[in-house]
């Protein structure tokens, strides 16, 4: 598989499967079933169906949701993502209720392929800054 392939996976399930607008069907089509992933909560790390829970519960908190891919890089079998996302909280977010508010998030993600699926995930977004613009935490001071 080449490096254009494997981005190509990796873009369309990070900006179809978490975009409110997208098809989740990517998740079966190119994440492994035994899909191990180090940045959603624990109950979510392991296969693709978590994965698609997790596409999903992003997807009902904000209904409008958009998530697109900025920049990436690839390097032997690890495609690395710069993305944003970002809508309206309009639903429940892991127990926290709809503000009403809109809110934007950003975050860089490791993709391990191999047998042209997404099989290993870790990264970091900014949830703090997210919960901040909802209202859910106090600015930090000037």
């Amino acid at each position: 598989m080449t490096h254009h392939q494997s981005k190509a996976i990796v873009r369309r399930v990070n900006e179809e499967a978490f975009s409110a607008d997208g098809d989740l069907s990517v998740i079966d089509e190119f994440v492994a079933a035994n899909l191990i992933d180090h940045t959603a909560p624990p109950h979510l790390q392991h296969g693709n169906q978590s994965l698609k829970q997790l596409a999903q519960l992003w997807r009902t908190a904000f209904p409008d949701l958009k998530v697109t891919v900025h920049d990436m890089l690839a390097e032997g079998d690890l495609v690395v993502i710069a993305w944003s996302g970002g809508g309206t909280h309009l639903g429940d977010l892991m127990g926290i209720p709809p503000t009403g508010r809109q809110g934007f998030m950003t975050g860089i993600t490791f993709n391990r392929i191999a047998d042209g699926r997404i099989v290993e995930r870790w990264g970091n977004n900014d949830q703090l800054g997210l919960f901040t613009q909802l209202g859910l935490v106090p600015a930090p001071a000037e």
